[in-house]
């Protein structure tokens, strides 16, 4: 369907720490990273932060497990694929001291399963972490899972993008940029990365409320996170999603406001941004984020309504509708609640019905390739 592409514009309620995104509601509630006072963490503070993991934390970690398993089934579904990649640019020492597992154990573990089942293609991993304790958990922590090509890198990940290109080649990858501030989320570089990686998926914290503090006093830091001068405080995140998406020719990322308690009250802690080439990658994210919703009645209701408030177009095709809202309105509803709502309006007569349907089967594996 035409029309001008998806824009985030800060809609939905951002989640708490003890929600997560989209269950059971028809609002974005939460998901990623740690919370930023200042423009990074010193070394101290950040072994302090794996003593214990918060709770916002926890949600950001079951974002990721939830996202893992069907991502790399659908990119690792061609025959001509025999490995896909997982490369986490902040990883930590891997779990936990109180013992939960953080992302690096989460992507080994899924890996392990992946190899037990004998699939057709593997999952390797390439984790990067700068401070000398915390690298030498993570060396550790990939010492247990000898079935899995993992590769801990130490030093910044800045510096390792080199290595990333040459490990990766040409496989899907998918790339976790979890900084413990905003002064270490670098544009430029991670542009550079994302250019050379053919077949990259990106996942990155983006810490907003960090942002507008440091805005007035700290310019040129935020400036190195979103690409340049010419940015507004108020719309930063969009700035970092126009510029990353027209760099890298993704498709309009998705967002995902985080939220969590401070003193009694709400507040916006940091945006999850999901960036992509191809819409399937949206659709796999919004159905892990909203995989608990049912197709109620009161759903279906509020379903339709985005629907029609959705349609650009006098003509359009259901799929690419529904395409656009899990980029525009990401982990607001599961697919099957908007293609039940769609189908009810089409039986209803309300919509008239389409011919752009394609099988399944041959769905799964031509958008497979063309990821």
């Amino acid at each position: 369907s035409g029309g001008a592409p998806p824009r985030y514009t800060g809609g939905g309620r951002a989640a708490s720490a003890g929600e997560f995104v989209g269950c059971g509601g028809s609002t974005v509630v939460a998901t990623l990273v740690l919370e930023v006072h200042t423009a990074g963490m010193s070394a101290e503070h950040r072994a302090d932060f794996f003593h214990g993991i918060h709770e916002h934390s926890q949600i950001k970690l079951r974002a990721l497990a939830r996202y893992l398993p069907p991502w790399s089934a659908k990119v690792g579904y061609p025959r001509s694929v025999r490995r896909v990649w997982v490369v986490d640019g902040f990883a930590g020492p891997g779990v936990y001291e109180s013992g939960e597992a953080g992302s690096p154990r989460i992507v080994l573990e899924h890996a392990e399963a992946i190899a037990r089942e004998s699939r057709a293609y593997q999952v390797s991993a390439f984790f990067v972490e700068k401070q000398a304790k915390l690298f030498r958990g993570l060396r550790e922590e990939c010492n247990r899972h000898p079935q899995v090509q993992a590769i801990p890198a130490h030093g910044d990940f800045w510096s390792q993008t080199k290595r990333v290109v040459e490990f990766v080649g040409d496989a899907p990858v998918l790339v976790f940029v979890d900084p413990f501030g905003l002064g270490d989320l670098k544009f430029e570089p991670l542009v550079e990365l994302c250019r050379q990686l053919q077949k990259v998926d990106l996942m990155v914290n983006f810490a907003s409320p960090a942002a507008k503090r440091l805005a007035k006093d700290h310019e040129a830091l935020v400036s190195s996170s979103v690409g340049g001068a010419g940015w507004e405080a108020d719309s930063i995140t969009q700035t970092f999603c126009d510029r990353l998406a027209k760099a890298c020719g993704f498709l309009s990322p998705a967002v995902l406001p985080v939220a969590a308690q401070v003193r009694g009250a709400q507040r916006l802690k940091y945006d999850l941004v999901l960036a992509s080439r191809h819409p399937a990658a949206y659709g796999l994210w919004n159905d892990e984020i909203a995989s608990e919703q049912v197709a109620r009645q009161e759903l279906l209701d509020e379903a339709k309504n985005l629907l029609r408030s959705t349609v650009q177009e006098k003509t359009f095709f259901r799929d690419k509708l529904i395409e656009r809202i899990c980029i525009q309105e990401c982990g607001r509803f599961h697919t099957r609640v908007l293609r039940a709502a769609a189908k009810a309006m089409v039986d209803s007569g309300e919509w008239g019905r389409d011919d752009g349907k394609v099988g399944t089967a041959r769905m799964w594996a031509e958008t497979a390739r063309l990821w």
